[in-house]
Order: structure tokens, then C-alpha cells, then sequence
């Protein structure tokens, strides 16, 4: 199956595309990084206040920069997708970019289920968005191991140049 769909991607013109113009890959690597930015930057505020610091900021005022986070996380897919288009043959059989795609799909599994659990928190305790200071357990682990997986992605998406 993979190799049905590396043949495909070799043979669509945007592969073409991106190979043949000098200034698309390093276009590319400069927006994954400012998405990466956009990304890590923004959830590194909101994780680190649901695992427990910064209790003097409000949930509610860090939840402001989950849209920064969504936004970052579109510009690495987007690009991220251009960069397989690009090389699929590096790709697909590259151990560090497996490790890293199934740390995104858990770290997204995470993030829907961190995002439940807030909403139940919040209405099940029928508190207001702002009194949150007493986050569960279960709320600061998935935090921290958002964090955990997120760097683990960063990690390995340095890896992919350097194994084969």
C-alpha cells in the first residue's frame, strides 16, 4: 500500500513541483518552523498551567492561546504534508518520521481527551471558567504528558534528516 501511494505521489506534479523549484523547500521549512512556534509556544503556556504552575493565571485566560495553537498545528500539517509530497521515499520508510507521526496522532487523541475532561470538570464542579485552581489529577497528567509527547515530536522531526 505504501509503496502504491510513494508511485502516486513520485508521479503527481506536485512532487514535480516541489522538486523542481528551488525556493519551495526552504519556504516550506520556514513556515513549519513558525508553526511549530505558533504550536509548542502556546501549548506550553496552557499545558504548564492545567499541570499545576502558574495558578495566579486563570484557565480561562490561557485557553485564549488555544487558537494560536490550532493555527500552528494547520501551517505543520499543511507543510508537513508538502514535505512527503517533496521526498516520499525518505519519508515512509523512515523510523524517526514513523516514531514522530504516531506521537502527533497520540498527542491529538490526548488533546480531545484533555479537552473532555476539561468540559466535564468545569460543569460537573459548576464553577466558573476562572476558578480552576484545583485541577484533577487526571487533567494535570494528560498536561503533562501533552507536553511530553509534543517535545517527543519535535525530537524526532529533527531526527528524520540524520536516520535512515
Amino acid at each position: 500500500m505504501l509503496d502504491t501511494l510513494t508511485h502516486w505521489m513520485l508521479a503527481s506534479s506536485l512532487y514535480q513541483y516541489i522538486q523542481n523549484q528551488m525556493w519551495v523547500w526552504p519556504t516550506l521549512e520556514s513556515l513549519h518552523f513558525v508553526g511549530l512556534c505558533l504550536l509548542y509556544g502556546s501549548l506550553l503556556i496552557v499545558d504548564l498551567r492545567l499541570a499545576g504552575l502558574f495558578r495566579g493565571i486563570s484557565v480561562a485566560n490561557v485557553s485564549r492561546f488555544i487558537p494560536l495553537t490550532l493555527i500552528g498545528f494547520f501551517i505543520n500539517l499543511t507543510t508537513g504534508i508538502l514535505f512527503i509530497f517533496g521526498d516520499p521515499q525518505r519519508y515512509f520508510i523512515n523510523p524517526s518520521f514513523q516514531l514522530k507521526m504516531l506521537c502527533v496522532l497520540l498527542a491529538c487523541i490526548n488533546a480531545g481527551f484533555l479537552s473532555v475532561l476539561l468540559g466535564r470538570y468545569q460543569s460537573r464542579s459548576n464553577r466558573d471558567a476562572k476558578d480552576t485552581t484545583h485541577l484533577p489529577i487526571s487533567i494535570k497528567l494528560s498536561a503533562i504528558l501533552s507536553l511530553g509527547l509534543w517535545t517527543a515530536v519535535i525530537v524526532l522531526g529533527r531526527f528524520i534528516p540524520y536516520v535512515e
